[in-house]
């Protein structure tokens, strides 16, 4: 019987490499076989096996110190290809450009997945001190300004189903009460956009604006971050109104009809 096949409901050779593939395509100083096999419940053997195989065909690739694996010069040759492909940031990417021009702080492309968010593309700020936010990993949406921006395009119903998950503290500046999210929400409707001060990220800030697809349906936001103290130095209302018509811009290229902001 082949190892595919093998003991019923067990991961077959193939989902545990793309399993492997994607914990090293996160881990930005690569990740070792001991802590792989930690982090994803594979044996340590096949930990190793899978990637030497991986290795060979240079889907991931040892640096440094050997037996830390880090992404591989033919995922990174994928990714390029896709990212070309990619019509939702060909349609994205000059209008994020545009704000970063204005405002030299780094404008980020978060994607709804139900009720996660994804930061999926981005366009850096040339400032030597910037807020990193991670591509990729699936957030909460109750967690920063983007979530809280693709909420407020949200559906109602759907909105008390993402309360329904609770609300998490990160920093003391969270919101962790439902009465004072939804009157949160209110407000941002009303103004079009969402600002987070520290709400996520301890000294981390943002700016986001929904943006919406040819079904009328949010599917993210436009996200401007910076460090907190940054954020007090624009001018957050001239901003916010700069993110919200890029978001309307990107939503009009994607095909939506309606209306959004004041």
């Amino acid at each position: 019987m082949s190892e595919e096949r093998a003991g019923a409901g067990r991961p077959g050779v193939l989902d545990r490499a793309v399993v492997l593939v994607e914990l090293v395509a996160a881990q930005e100083t690569g990740i070792g076989v001991r802590e792989a096999a930690r982090q994803t419940g594979i044996d340590r053997s096949a930990v190793s096996r899978i990637l030497t195989q991986l290795e060979e065909l240079g889907w991931v690739e040892q640096t440094g110190e050997r037996g830390v694996y880090t992404a591989g010069s033919r995922l990174f040759s994928l990714v390029a290809v896709l990212r070309d492909r990619d019509s939702l940031w060909n349609a994205a990417k000059p209008i994020l450009r545009e704000i970063v021009d204005v405002y030299n702080e780094t404008c980020y492309l978060a994607v709804r997945e139900h009720h996660r968010l994804v930061f999926r593309d981005k366009i850096d700020c040339d400032q030597p001190i910037r807020y990193v936010l991670e591509l990729g990993k699936p957030i909460r949406l109750t967690s920063g300004a983007a979530g809280t921006a693709i909420l407020c395009g949200m559906p109602a119903s759907e909105v008390e189903l993402v309360f329904g998950e609770g609300l998490e503290r990160h920093t003391p500046n969270s919101i962790t009460d439902l009465a004072e999210y939804r009157e949160t929400l209110e407000r941002d409707r009303k103004l079009g956009y969402s600002v987070s001060r520290g709400r996520w990220v301890r000294n981390g800030a943002g700016i986001a604006a929904p943006f919406f697809d040819a079904s009328g349906s949010c599917a993210g936001a436009v996200t401007l971050s910076m460090p907190g103290d940054r954020l007090e130095l624009l001018p957050v209302e001239k901003v916010g109104e700069a993110v919200l018509d890029g978001a309307r811009r990107l939503s009009r290229r994607l095909g939506y009809l309606g209306t959004w902001g004041r």
